[in-house]
């Protein structure tokens, strides 16, 4: 086997660990009157049933284990799932399809016909959330006095911006009629329990899909001041920028926050995560004869950046066995941000694989992976790419730029011709991103090195 076979090996046991179905069938069940979720138990009342509502890159996964799961005490509910990804068919929910990662006409009607289908169960009845990354695209309907076409332009405008994520979110929230726990605060139910699969680095459930179920600690002017002092109001519609200033000004009802009565009945549990993916990958990799560490599951910051910070630490483990002797495989994970410079095609994990190439040029027996968990890496096919010490030479020999290509966002187009494009199709969950550092057998073997001046070395 080849280390991009090894490594392509390990990504998908990293995915399959972050399975929805497998994910479910782990945490829930039900036990004569009793619904289970993990180590809690609810009463499901007189009439026994269950209500599902999901959304999300793996909400058709979800609930369709979900429903087998529960049987005959589902009563109904609605899934809101990826457009263009396999539908949701059959069953006893309804389905309708929403937009990502712009939010579309059909992620509106998607949300406003949740908002109308959350109110139906009596508050006897349970209700069981399923959550997962997308969500924030795929189910979304703007708070009143808001054009849809604004809300849209806003959420063009966040992507491309350099806000942190908690920022992006606060705003999110305050514009949308399902963020911050207005979905769930339309609901009678008295039980209301969210299973999140979470693509957020540090698992805040306020921050998961924008927390349509769970209290939302910010607050008008938190996502006001966050764009004005980014520098980032003058992109906003003028629309926004007013709903803000009112919220602001009391006019507005703000997001339910954590000692909202319509939330107290509400609970939330992340039952699949980057952590899990990463321990996943990790059993691969010593199954397959790896020293292995999980270096991180909560990367963030500049892609280019980070990314050769990653290749210096391979170059380090290749060439003094540190933090690991090769046979070595060194995991992170979480999200990483890339700016846009150019017009070029790409997306995070491919721009991570294109930035290492100049920190492992000429690396005997090394290879840096980096994959999207949920299949798709920016608007592309692809759901990230690989790279080796070899990488550069033969960019050259195709008269390929690594310099220009970053310069341009064209990681897709120049990993493509060097052969380095990994495909795996939608996956059915997302958790972020993993990166694979591997350094193979004969690696220290091929290259020469000295003892550290002080009497230390590098072998181990």
């Amino acid at each position: 086997m080849t280390l991009e076979g090894d490594a392509l090996a390990i990504a998908r046991a990293g995915i399959r660990a972050v399975d929805p179905v497998r994910a479910l069938r782990a945490t829930l069940s039900v036990q004569g009157s009793t619904l289970r979720v993990g180590k809690e138990r609810f009463p499901l009342g007189r009439t026994g049933h269950v209500w599902i509502f999901a959304w999300g890159k793996a909400a058709v996964g979800m609930a369709r284990a979900a429903e087998e799961i529960l049987g005959d005490r589902v009563a109904g509910g609605l899934v809101a799932y990826r457009k263009g990804s396999p539908p949701y068919r059959g069953g006893r929910l309804e389905a309708l399809p929403g937009s990502h990662p712009i939010p579309g006409d059909d992620s509106r009607r998607a949300a406003e016909r949740m908002l109308q289908r959350v109110r139906e169960p009596a508050p006897t009845d349970a209700i069981l959330y399923l959550v997962s990354g997308g969500g924030s695209a795929i189910l979304e309907a703007p708070a009143p006095g808001i054009p849809f076409r604004d809300l849209r332009v806003l959420h063009e405008h966040l992507v491309g911006s350099r806000l942190p994520i908690q920022a992006i979110n606060a705003v999110r929230k305050h514009v949308s009629a399902v963020k911050g726990g207005r979905l769930a605060a339309e609901a009678r139910a008295r039980v209301q329990v969210s299973l999140a699969i979470s693509d957020v680095v540090g698992d805040d459930p306020a921050t998961i899909s924008s927390g349509p179920t769970v209290p939302d600690p910010t607050t008008y002017r938190d996502a006001y001041e966050a764009l004005e002092e980014a520098g980032e109001l003058g992109g906003v519609p003028g629309s926004v920028r007013e709903h803000l200033r009112s919220g602001m000004r009391g006019l507005r009802p703000e997001t339910p926050k954590p000692r909202d009565p319509r939330l107290q009945g509400s609970r939330f549990l992340v039952i699949a995560s980057n952590r899990h993916a990463l321990e996943g990958a990790q059993r691969e990799a010593l199954r397959r004869g790896y020293r292995t560490r999980i270096l991180s599951s909560t990367v963030t910051g500049e892609t280019r950046e980070v990314a050769g910070v990653h290749g210096s630490i391979l170059r380090e483990m290749v060439m003094f066995g540190r933090p690991l002797s090769p046979p070595a495989c060194l995991l992170s994970g979480g999200e990483t941000t890339v700016t846009l410079h150019g017009r070029g095609k790409g997306g995070r994990n491919q721009e991570f694989a294109l930035a290492a190439i100049p920190a492992i040029e000429g690396l005997p027996e090394a290879l840096l992976m980096s994959v999207g968990t949920d299949g798709i890496d920016g608007p592309t096919d692809a759901a990230g790419g690989w790279v080796n010490g070899e990488s550069a030479e033969g960019a050259r020999r195709k008269r390929l730029s690594v310099t220009d290509a970053l310069r341009n966002n064209a990681s897709y187009g120049f990993l493509e011709k060097l052969g380095g494009l990994i495909r795996l199709g939608p996956t059915g969950t997302n958790v972020m991103d993993l990166h694979i550092l591997l350094a193979g057998t004969r690696a220290r073997r091929s290259v020469q090195f000295s003892p550290v001046e002080g009497g230390g070395s590098g072998a181990r």
